[in-house]
């Protein structure tokens, strides 16, 4: 019978696996060693997997494993490998980001599931619509989605939608975050995410680069835990099917606790019964920054945030009532139990300390437990305060409790069994789960009793022993002929045979066989048209990005189309304005609309008849949607649709025939030699800040804290003054506030790649963008005026003083020489 949803965990190694399917989920996901987007989990090797697979299937738990990662050109053949090993040995879905990855697995195995991974950055029902014509099964929907979005989204289509509904958060759009990548290296576009946005930040203006109100040294970045336990039953009604638990990451203890929690709450629902009252997040918090219910349910600023404290919080213990120095020991009064080698801590100022109760003393006396609403004495070390807060982070018996949802068979399958035993016929047995149906026949035969002939109710009990299995006897028959013996051990071998077949046949639940996947002749070499063919690699142009009037006016009193044949306008509020502008100064070449990221259906719609009616043709496009609301328009894809390989570049180029795609600033340039590049067609960044974050929180807003209270969002205050996080390297990252809301943080030091333009027009790039952020409009035209001197091999003494002011300010050639882990 088809499920009406499906409770989906995580299980980042086979304890966590166990964990998850004892505690009744519908659904695991999972990875192996390589390609998926939790390289610091366990994982599992192959052999590991196939074993995984067949437990959870003879359990009817079904298994998905990632490939949410982005796959480089040189690790296309081991992937195919790997995605063969994985059809063969019967995993029933897999997870993807890589569009080009995608492509390969629908047209060569068309009869195995697709799940679009959070990773592609599903945010509208245009995605969803795109990616349903692909063929896909199911997309995993952003995280900035509303419920009624959810709702809306459902009634336009038929694939199953996934949504997360309990762990960590992103607080960046997923896909679209290079913070950990370009600060360090490691790429969550390759699951190796160091977790910047964990870290403490200070907002600052570009003015005074002094701190803005109480926004110092906070976790800025860091949201809360998503917990949706109490609402699940509007997701539910909402049409969403897969319910998707955060945590790869995550000990086995946590996925119990989870698992088990929204389980028994979607058991209610689905029998009818009143949500429970009494559901408290406490039985969740073995790992917690604090709970919101997200943007699915509008929780933003302190209901989204957890801008004091970026770790586990627990939850409340007690509070202090006196502290002895010298014996380094705490009393406290307790809300909730405590007992000996639970975890506490205590809050102060942005910091934690914390420690284990080894010594719990209860009047006079040293106790392993205290109850609630005891008073007692705990070792700690760190001198604290009457009435502060006493959290709980560990408990120890709850986790030893835990455990043992797991540790031992926990799932009864109901089995009927069916036993003949006849003289002069062989041992017969029969099991059924109500699917499948098993015979087995054994060599014994039975033998007349010299003694005691076997009873029927000796040979149920022999039959019915199955323990450490899976299955309970709902139902036993035994067909027994009189005055006959057999040998228990016979019985207990008979039972096991049956068992062992029967596990092996629920284990099977796809009908392949190993290369039976459909035969394509691969694409190695992107086609190419004459035009395209004689596009010297030497004839390196230039498109520019600008957020202002000012700026477009500056590049175009450089340069009228030749050198600058596109500028992409950033702010669509100011697209008329610029079209003005454009025509004042007989601009040659295109102006080319930005269309932003998080922005809804309807905006897209509005946004698109704005354009046409301005007469407009072209535009650059960031989500995989925006190819199906603009398919009347020549389009350009940019750095967010996260091109590192050839065969998106195919896909991109050939399937969808986009005028020009933006390659990764995650490539390198020995990759980028090695891609099928159509110079006339492919640009690479080459100056600017590099966006490494969208969100759809506003962090000048903060905790509620808004600078213009009094003002709508969405005008024009907060974007007249730029603001700034700063790290603990006092490093300044930009913020961009845009005319849809959202926000995009850049990073810290530009990148200037104009001493390697002939490097890359070498190897294959035909067009550099130069990216304008906030850049007045004399350093606008200066910046613009060395580029295009330099590819001339023209530069004076005015391009060599900005170079050189450029370099003093710090600039960064991102990945160009290192490459992204």
């Amino acid at each position: 019978m088809k499920k009406r949803y499906e409770l989906l965990a995580p299980a980042g190694n086979s304890e966590a696996l166990r964990a998850a399917v004892q505690n009744r989920a519908d659904a695991v996901y999972l990875s192996g060693k390589a390609f998926g987007a939790r390289k610091f989990a366990g994982n599992f090797t192959k052999e590991e997997l196939v074993k995984a697979v067949q437990y959870c299937h003879v359990r009817g738990v079904a298994v998905y494993v990632t490939v949410n990662t982005l796959v480089f050109n040189d690790e296309m053949d081991t992937l195919k490998a790997y995605l063969a090993f994985l059809y063969n040995h019967d995993v029933d879905a897999i997870i993807v980001q890589d569009i080009g990855v995608l492509d390969y697995i629908r047209k060569t195995y068309p009869d195995w599931d697709v799940h679009c991974s959070t990773q592609m950055s599903v945010q509208t029902m245009a995605d969803v619509h795109y990616l349903e014509k692909l063929g896909v099964q199911r997309v995993v929907l952003g995280r900035e989605m509303s419920l009624e979005t959810i709702r809306q989204v459902k009634k336009k289509t038929n694939l199953a939608l996934e949504v997360f509904v309990h762990g960590a958060l992103c607080i960046s759009v997923s896909g679209q975050c290079l913070m950990s990548s370009m600060i360090g290296g490691r790429s969550g576009n390759r699951g190796r995410c160091a977790q910047p946005c964990r870290q403490l930040y200070t907002l600052t203006t570009e003015k005074t680069r002094k701190p803005v109100d109480s926004f110092k040294d906070r976790y800025l970045l860091s949201p809360k835990d998503l917990c949706t336990l109490k609402e699940l039953h509007h997701l539910v009604d909402a049409g969403a099917f897969s319910f998707k638990i955060e945590g790869r990451m995550k000990s086995p203890e946590y996925v119990a606790a989870v698992v088990r929690a929204y389980r028994n709450m979607l058991d209610a629902i689905e029998a009818g019964k009143k949500v429970r009252e009494e559901a408290k997040e406490k039985e969740l918090a073995v790992f917690n920054r604090g709970f919101t219910r997200g943007h699915l349910f509008g929780d933003e600023g302190a209901r989204l945030m957890s801008s004091y404290h970026s770790g586990n919080q627990g939850y409340l213990l007690g509070s202090v009532i006196g502290y002895d120095k010298k014996k380094q020991q705490l009393s406290l009064k307790l809300e909730e139990t405590l007992s000996q080698n639970d975890e506490i801590q205590i809050r102060r100022d942005g910091k934690s300390f914390g420690g284990r109760a080894e010594r719990i003393e209860q009047n006079g006396k040293m106790v392993t437990y205290c109850a609630a609403g005891a008073i007692c004495k705990v070792n700690f070390k760190h001198e604290c305060y009457s009435k502060e807060q006493v959290f709980k982070t560990y408990d120890e018996i709850g986790i030893k409790s835990l455990k043992e949802t797991y540790h031992k068979e926990m799932l009864e399958i109901p089995v009927k069994i069916e036993v003949s035993i006849k003289d002069g016929e062989a041992l017969y047995g029969k099991i059924s789960d109500g699917s499948q149906e098993i015979e087995v026949w054994a060599e014994d035969v039975p033998e007349r009793a010299l003694n005691k002939p076997l009873s029927e109710e000796k040979a149920m009990l022999q039959m019915s022993k199955l323990g450490g299995t899976p299955f309970k006897a709902q139902e036993m028959i035994v067909h027994l002929g009189s005055g006959l013996a057999v040998p228990i051990k016979a019985l207990n071998e008979l039972r096991r045979d049956l068992v062992e077949a029967l596990i092996q046949e629920r284990s099977k639940w796809h009908q392949r066989q190993k290369g039976s996947a459909k035969s394509l002749i691969e694409v190695n070499q992107i086609q190419k048209n004459d035009s395209e063919r004689k596009w010297s690699k030497k004839e390196l142009k230039f498109s520019c990005s600008v957020t202002s009037l000012e700026q477009l006016e500056a590049l175009l009193l450089v340069d009228s189309g030749s050198e600058i044949p596109i500028i992409y306008f950033r702010n669509p509020d100011l697209l008329e304005d610029a079209i003005k502008v454009v025509a004042k100064h007989r601009f040659k070449g295109k102006l080319v609309p930005e269309i932003l990221k998080l922005v809804s259906d309807e905006e897209l719609i509005q946004y698109r008849q704005k354009i046409q009616a301005l007469g407009l043709d072209t535009v650059l496009i960031q989500n995989v949607g925006h190819i199906e609301v603009f398919k009347s328009f020549e389009i350009m894809g940019d750095i967010s649709l996260n091109i590192v390989n050839d065969r998106s570049l195919c896909y991109y180029y050939q399937h969808h025939m986009l005028q020009r795609v933006a390659l990764s600033p995650e490539v390198n340039l020995s990759q980028i030699k090695e891609m099928d590049l159509i110079p006339s067609k492919t640009e690479l960044l080459g100056f600017g800040f590099l966006p490494v974050m969208a969100l759809k929180h506003c962090l000048v807003k903060g905790n509620n804290e808004c600078r213009s209270k009094s003002i709508p969002c969405r005008n024009e205050l907060c974007r007249d003054e730029l603001f700034f996080l700063k790290d603990r390297k006092s490093e300044h990252f930009p913020i961009y506030r845009h005319a849809t809301g959202y926000s995009e943080v850049y990073n810290s030091k530009r990148l200037l790649l104009l001493e390697n333009m002939q490097d890359l027009a070498e190897a294959g790039i035909g067009i550099m963008r130069l990216n304008f952020l906030h850049e007045e409009k004399q350093e606008t035209m200066e910046i613009a005026q060395m580029y295009i001197n330099a590819q001339k091999g023209t530069c004076n003494k005015v391009d060599k003083k900005r170079l050189e002011a450029l370099k003093n300010e710090g600039i960064t050639r991102g990945h160009l020489f290192r490459g992204a882990e």
